[in-house]
C-alpha cells in the first residue's frame, strides 16, 4: 500500500495493513514540507525461531510506533533516530511494515524451555 507525500494533509489521514498475520495501523498527518508524522501500533503474532536451540516460537507484538517518514534526504536534527527516507514521492507501508517486523525479529528470543 502507498500513498503520495502530497496527499497527507495536516489532518491525520488513518491507513491499516494486515500481513502475515500482523496488523499495522494508525495515522498520518503532514509535519512540515516533506516530513510526515505517522503514530501508529503494531500488533499481531510472528514466525520466528527461538536463538539459542532453533526451536519453532511465536513472538506477540504489540508495540506503539512514532516514525517521521521524509520526502527525500532527511535534513532535520542529527538526534532523530527514528526518520524514514522515501526517494520517489509515495510512502510505502509495505516496506515500513516489514521494516519493523525485522527489527523486532533482530532481537534475541527464546523458547520456553530456553529462558529457565
Amino acid at each position: 500500500m502507498e500513498i503520495a507525500f502530497k496527499k497527507v494533509a495536516k489532518e491525520a489521514l488513518d491507513f491499516e495493513l494486515v500481513k502475515d498475520g500482523v496488523r499495522f495501523f494508525g495515522k498520518v498527518s503532514k509535519k512540515s514540507d516533506g516530513l510526515i508524522l505517522l503514530k501508529a501500533d503494531l500488533a499481531g503474532k510472528i514466525s520466528h525461531s527461538c536463538d539459542r536451540c532453533g526451536e519453532d516460537l511465536e513472538i506477540e507484538i504489540n508495540e506503539p510506533l512514532e516514525i517521521l517518514v521524509s520526502d527525500g534526504i532527511y535534513k532535520g536534527a542529527a538526534d532523530e533516530i527514528d526518520v524514514i527516507e522515501f526517494y520517489d514521492g509515495f510512502i510505502d507501508f509495505d516496506e515500513i511494515l516489514q521494516s519493523e517486523i525485522e527489527s523486532v525479529k533482530s532481537d534475541y528470543h527464546y523458547c520456553a524451555k530456553c529462558k529457565n
